[in-house]
């Protein structure tokens, strides 16, 4: 009789040996399963590996611009630029320099020898250690200042100097301090290089646009003694460009009307006029550098948004840039521009200065309230270097004061402030009015009030009478 199905095995029947057809199906099975494993884990690394690979390359612009050789190469180009101009600067090989610039830079100096005499006058006081580069990038657009010429598709590295002031200029006494740390303001400038257009197969040719703390628009350092020199820029003070109607006298002295600030400029354009920015003022009055024929500056206090609106467009059409005096206190507030459009000022070509934070008038304060004095002064300028990422040497008195109505005292102690905290000019108010600028007074340059009021012979009366 046979034993039922369910009846467990004995001892010696569960341990029999499994036979060799088995052993080998088994060992299929498993190297079956491992191949798929291993298969399905490569898919998987495969799949997870170029997901990542993709976002690294999103990531890194290392990753990017090797995947790109021939933009590589280019961004390569304002590396090799900046090296060869800084370190021919630091040997005094201005021809070099000279060689490396643009056309339309080399066409600002009567010829190479004024440029060579212009970085020995502008450094004399200063040993040259080193310089350090950053990393390159691009621009969609830079707009040069001098010259208001728009280059697209430019290239630029922040460029940082190196260098101490001399023995001479170390025992000088009321050393400014921007003089006895010219690092400081020496960092992360940017040089700026361009391509010229190429013909056919040929590689396109860099050209230096911007030269970093080796150009005319880094910041200014004050000779100690400066040279006696006078130089006839008159500079004119706007305040509302507006079409909007006024409601009182003091509000239509103030407004230029688009219309009317359009004829001054046309004006001046056909007149031969060259705005200049206070960067190439300086370096008439302390280095003798060359200015335009018929120099002028165009300035606007306070800030307001009505001529970041109306005023603006109006100096892009005609070339002209201008410089626009801040009150910070009160930026982003109705009727003030914001720190966006102020921004957008500098990137436009314009200049930005300091007009305190509170439009506080700096007349008896400088001697009753020093310490008020230097709040609006300190704070003013250093709410607009953090904002707009520049060092801030141009000021202007609210009211014109102490320069008004003054005395010699308190105008000895508001130029010394300045002096101390860094700025380098100030622009004063009618009262004092004038074309005639000079290189002992620099913290009392004259302008001339451009009234709502006045009609456009008034204005053309007002300028200096060019031969």
């Amino acid at each position: 009789m046979a034993q039922p199905a369910s009846q467990p095995l004995s001892r010696r029947q569960r341990h029999r040996p499994a036979s060799p057809r088995a052993m080998l199906l088994a060992g299929l099975l498993t190297l079956l399963l491992i191949a798929t494993a291993v298969l399905a884990w490569g898919l998987y690394a495969l799949l997870s590996g170029n997901s990542q690979s993709g976002n690294q390359a999103q990531r890194n612009p290392a990753t990017f611009i090797a995947e790109r050789p021939q933009e590589a190469a280019n961004e390569q180009q304002v590396l090799v630029l900046a090296q060869r101009y800084l370190t021919a600067f630091l040997h005094h090989d201005y021809a070099t320099m000279w060689s490396l610039l643009a056309p339309a830079r080399r066409a600002l100096w009567p010829d190479e020898q004024a440029f060579a005499h212009f970085w020995q006058a502008r450094f004399a006081h200063y040993t040259l250690q080193g310089f350090s580069l950053g990393l390159p990038s691009r621009l969609s657009r830079w707009i040069d200042p001098e010259t208001m010429t728009s280059y697209s598709d430019a290239l630029t590295v922040p460029v940082s100097l190196q260098l101490v002031p001399d023995a001479t200029l170390s025992k000088e006494t009321n050393v400014p301090p921007e003089d006895l740390h010219p690092a400081s303001i020496y960092r992360n400038l940017p040089f700026i290089v361009q391509a010229s257009p190429s013909q056919g197969n040929e590689q396109p040719h860099w050209y230096v646009v911007a030269g970093g703390p080796v150009d005319p628009e880094a910041p200014i350092l004050p000779p100690p003694q400066p040279a006696a020199r006078s130089v006839a820029v008159p500079i004119l003070m706007y305040h509302h460009v507006s079409p909007a109607p006024t409601h009182n006298l003091l509000d239509y002295s103030l407004t230029v009307t688009p219309r009317n600030f359009a004829a001054q400029l046309d004006y001046l354009k056909s007149h031969g006029y060259h705005t200049i920015t206070f960067n190439q003022l300086f370096n008439a009055l302390y280095f003798d550098a060359p200015l335009p024929p018929h120099p002028i500056i165009l300035t606007f206090d306070d800030g307001y948004e009505d001529v970041y609106r109306y005023a603006v467009p109006l100096l892009q059409a005609h070339g002209f840039t201008g410089t626009f005096y801040i009150i910070t206190g009160v930026v982003g507030n109705a009727g003030y521009m914001s720190w966006g459009e102020i921004r957008n000022l500098l990137a436009e070509g314009m200049q930005v200065g300091s007009h305190t934070v509170h439009h506080i008038s700096l007349g008896w304060i400088v001697v009753g309230d020093p310490q008020l004095t230097q709040q609006e002064l300190q704070l003013s300028q250093a709410t607009l270097q953090q904002h707009l990422g520049i060092p801030i040497q141009q000021f202007c008195y609210p009211s014109g004061e102490p320069f008004r109505h003054g005395t010699s005292l308190e105008q000895a102690r508001i130029t010394t402030m300045l002096a101390a905290d860094g700025y380098v000019g100030a622009t004063t108010d009618p009262g004092l009015t004038g074309w005639l600028q000079q290189s002992t007074r620099p913290f009392a340059l004259l302008r001339i009030r451009v009234d709502g009021r006045e009609n456009l012979a008034e204005f053309i009366a007002s300028l200096p009478a060019f031969s």
